[in-house]
């Protein structure tokens, strides 16, 4: 296999791993809010304020000027989620914006999802299908992916993907609680935060889970 067709199938694969962070972001169901501007939340699955903040990432970055966009998805609205035990999906973006759209620019963002099951054992189903298709993905492309597993606690993984356009992402379960954060990078490959960067936010995430 070439390395341009190596690439297209991690690309493939890596989007199929980050569905469950950027599904039904454009959705018309879901609940948003800018909360750059706003205090302190306890955390809560019903407002999906208190998880993450701009703060939290710019102390782990170096970087300042950030800004977060939180969003309340609705389960019911996202095919099959409900049906497989879910209760509340959270979406939380922090990023740096291109212009006045609010859109975030390439390599400056990263997206944190929270999927809250009936079941510790419902979360863990879906952990272990995506770990399955991480490792067979690192299998697949060799060099261009890492995997490191048990970096936030026994069920958990880094998945650090060497390839412009692509980045990190970080999964793991809390009790019934499905966690995923990704950290894009742009097509140099630099990214907002770096694996151990998004390791090290994604164990302030789960000091903060309720």
């Amino acid at each position: 296999m070439s390395i341009s067709q190596r690439r297209t199938n991690l690309f493939i694969t890596a989007l199929l791993l980050l569905a469950i962070a950027a599904v039904a972001c454009s959705s018309a169901d879901d609940t948003s809010s800018d909360s750059s501007d706003a205090g302190p939340a306890a955390s809560s699955y019903e407002t999906c304020e208190g998880f993450i903040t701009t703060d939290h990432v710019e102390a782990e970055s170096g970087t300042s000027g950030l800004v977060d966009r939180v969003r309340v998805l609705d389960v019911t609205s996202i095919p099959g989620l409900a049906e497989s035990g879910a209760t509340a999906n959270c979406l939380v973006e922090v990023f740096r914006t291109i212009d006045s759209s609010n859109s975030a620019a390439p390599g400056d963002s990263i997206t944190l999802s929270l999927v809250q099951f009936e079941t510790p054992e419902l979360a863990s189903s879906l952990y272990n299908s995506t770990l399955a298709a991480a490792i067979l993905t690192a299998e697949q492309v060799g060099d261009l992916a890492e995997i490191q597993q048990s970096v936030v606690g026994a069920d958990s993984y880094l998945m650090d993907i060497k390839a412009g356009g692509i980045g990190a992402i970080v999964v793991y379960t809390f009790g019934s609680t499905f966690v995923s954060m990704s950290s894009t990078a742009n097509d140099e490959g630099s990214a907002l935060l770096d694996g151990q960067q998004l390791v090290n936010v994604a164990q302030g995430v789960q000091s903060r889970l309720p």
